[in-house]
């Protein structure tokens, strides 16, 4: 682990405080899982999970005839793999219910004063994923918290590196003390990433940041190069209710990486 000292704007405020409550989506598909897995691995010592199983009935319309059948198959797959995430995840509490994921799981958030939202997302690319839709791109815009984007790698190990972009913007700053934060508590390798085609102070880099990692490219791309599947990468992201093509660095960050992604809000009115 790189016991690099952290810059004093970077020093995380209430500790695990980003890991207290924890809502997973388990929607009877194998990335479920891993999201139950890995929000396991990042929860506070202290912290809280919550499993929220959502049986998609509008998914069976698809199936015209037969979409009486496979309501009933969604149900028996959502409710079995309820069971098999709480045979993996010590939850404190857990709920099944019928409806849209996201929507569920947003609801949930605001009612238990959630502090991250973690869902198991499909191998795809971000216009795929932005022209046929799916639960990534509903929870990346419309999140009321942070956010795991899980995909298989590590859990219920802990990620082998946990992979930060590094800038001089607030929700950059934001995200590097929720990524050295957590790298301290589990014990991971840190690696802060500067793109040096962006636009960057690089004597304030210098000064703050001496385990940076420099490289040629664009923040999102560089990112990207240095993580692996074993990896977390942390980007830092404010609100962005009902867009779909921003294009945002988060966005960008999320399709990017070959691995899961934490996505941690910056409040707006919060101090950088």
């Amino acid at each position: 682990m790189n016991d690099a000292p952290v810059p004093a704007e970077t020093r995380p405020v209430g500790g695990d405080s980003l890991f207290a409550h924890v809502l997973v989506g388990i929607d009877a598909t194998p990335e479920s899982l891993v999201g139950a897995a890995q929000a396991a691995t990042l929860r506070a010592p202290d912290g809280r999970i919550t499993l929220v199983a959502v049986v998609e009935r509008h998914l069976a319309a698809h199936a015209g005839l037969a979409a009486a059948d496979a309501e009933d198959r969604l149900l028996a797959d959502t409710r079995t793999d309820l069971a098999r995430a709480r045979e993996l995840v010590d939850a404190d509490d857990a709920l099944l219910a019928s409806g849209r994921l996201v929507d569920l799981l947003f609801t949930e958030c605001v009612r238990r004063d959630a502090t991250l939202v973690a869902v198991g997302v499909r191998a795809h690319r971000r216009l795929a994923a932005l022209t046929f839709g799916g639960h990534d791109v509903d929870a990346l815009h419309d999140a009321p918290c942070s956010l795991l984007l899980a995909r298989p790698g590590w859990g219920p190990s802990r990620p082998e590196k946990i992979v930060v972009g590094v800038d001089a913007t607030p929700e950059a700053r934001t995200a590097e003390a929720a990524a050295r934060s957590l790298a301290r508590r589990l014990g991971c390798a840190i690696a802060p990433v500067v793109g040096l085609a962006d636009d960057v102070d690089l004597a304030l880099l210098r000064a703050e940041r001496e385990d940076a990692l420099l490289d040629p490219g664009r923040l999102v791309d560089a990112v990207a190069r240095a993580s692996s599947s074993s990896s977390l990468v942390v980007v830092g992201s404010t609100a962005e209710r009902g867009r779909r093509w921003g294009g945002s660095r988060a966005e960008q960050v999320a399709y990017g990486a070959r691995c899961s992604v934490l996505v941690v809000r910056h409040s707006a009115e919060a101090p950088a």
